[in-house]
């Protein structure tokens, strides 16, 4: 009896020594307001928010000026790039039959490949219709497209219109039409395009081969078009019905250079900063990025006074980049980022009233009226403050620098 209230004895003070060694030892580590038990941390952790982080890879970018990239294209050689082999006409056997056996081909890989797929236009010439479309140029349309096919033999009908996707569709579903072999270059560029494809891709008798260029293109296909094949299903009273590809991938690699894909892009638009300057929210929205070129064309057009309140309002803005920290300075690469070295409305309208550029509100916000409609000055509400506004030029330090130099 006695050995048996001993142990339950023993048994207890194990147990209350056990959880005062635990608060002994969360005390020491100054956790003993933290200790949880293990369902009460897991419940804790999961119900916590997870934080994103805020530096995206694409604002950390510094986006060129329409300059700068015309520069760095001039300086670039036509012969920076290892050419590969070329596509004889084994590739070219192979992927004829690829089509007989009822599959399309699409090209992708870095580099143009217009070259090679016109050399193989040239090759299944023989052995039917060829049609090739620039899906790169903008101008080119599906109807520009319906009617280079209406110019095969047999397809056009008595009307002078262009003939409807589904009378295509029902001409080459026939056994006795011709085959017809539809060059597309850079069909991700269209997606209008790919659409009309999509119910002309399945018909027995045409032929598909077509090039792609850009990472996200294949976002263009569903799954069920991808799965799509070509077979007996397709019926001529059906045949719009029937859309898909019926692709077979191949890497066509060439690392040539997109001359004539990019022949017809805008030059003076450049992606990274027409980006940057979207994600800036201004009342007064401008489309474009704003160079130091526009910047001075704005300033030649406006009144002495608004040149000085503009030269006046920079010398603040760089020397507030100046006595900044010189990592903050670096980081700012987009107009939003330039907004922590501007000034409020209320310190500018003092600086121009103690130069005598404008003595009241209306003439100051008269003079800012023009440069807000250009771009050149922007404006957002100041955060922690009751409608209080803050004031900025989006440019960089260096770039701004060189523009009041000028």
């Amino acid at each position: 009896m006695d050995s048996d209230e001993g142990s339950e004895l023993y048994a207890s003070d194990v147990e209350h020594n056990y959880a005062t060694d635990i608060f002994k030892e969360s005390e020491t580590d100054g956790l003993i307001d933290s200790y949880k038990p293990s369902f009460d941390a897991y419940f804790t952790h999961a119900s916590s928010r997870t934080r994103t982080s805020t530096n995206v890879f694409s604002q950390r970018v510094v986006p060129l000026s329409p300059e700068e990239h015309n520069a760095a294209l001039a300086r670039a050689s036509v012969h920076a790039y290892t050419p590969r082999a070329p596509f004889d006409s084994s590739s070219f056997k192979r992927w004829t039959r690829e089509l007989d056996e009822g599959f399309n081909i699409l090209f992708y890989g870095l580099g143009s490949k217009r070259v090679v797929l016109n050399d193989f236009a040239k090759f299944v010439s023989k052995r039917g219709h060829v049609v090739v479309v620039n899906a790169f140029h903008p101008s080119v349309t599906v109807r520009d497209m319906l009617a280079s096919i209406a110019r095969v033999p047999g397809v056009q009908s008595t009307s002078t219109s262009t003939p409807t996707q589904e009378h295509i569709a029902e001409h080459f579903a026939s056994s006795d039409s011709p085959h017809l072999f539809l060059i597309v270059h850079s069909l991700d560029r269209s997606p209008k395009l790919a659409r009309a494809i999509s119910s002309l891709a399945l018909s027995p008798h045409i032929h598909i081969a077509a090039s792609i260029d850009r990472l996200n293109a294949p976002l263009l296909f569903s799954a069920s078009q991808l799965a799509a094949r070509k077979g007996s299903f397709f019926s001529s009273d059906r045949a719009t019905k029937n859309v898909g590809f019926s692709w077979l991938w191949h890497d066509l690699t060439t690392l040539a250079p997109y001359t004539s894909e990019l022949m017809f892009a805008d030059r003076t638009s450049i992606s990274g900063a027409s980006s940057s300057r979207a994600r800036v929210d201004i009342t007064n929205p401008v489309s474009g990025p704003l160079t130091e070129t526009a910047a001075m064309h704005v300033l030649a057009a406006v009144t002495a006074k608004a040149k000085k309140l503009f030269s006046l309002f920079a010398a603040k803005q760089l020397e507030n980049a100046d006595s900044s920290d010189v990592s903050e300075v670096n980081s700012a690469h987009n107009p939003h980022d330039q907004q922590p070295f501007g000034m409020t409305y209320d310190a500018l309208f003092t600086l121009a009233r103690d130069t005598f550029i404008a003595t009241n509100d209306t003439a100051l916000r008269a003079l800012l009226g023009e440069f807000r409609d250009h771009g050149l000055v922007v404006s957002a509400a100041q955060p922690g403050t009751s409608g209080s506004e803050v004031l900025w030029i989006p440019l960089r330090k260096e770039r701004l620098s060189k523009l009041v130099g000028n």
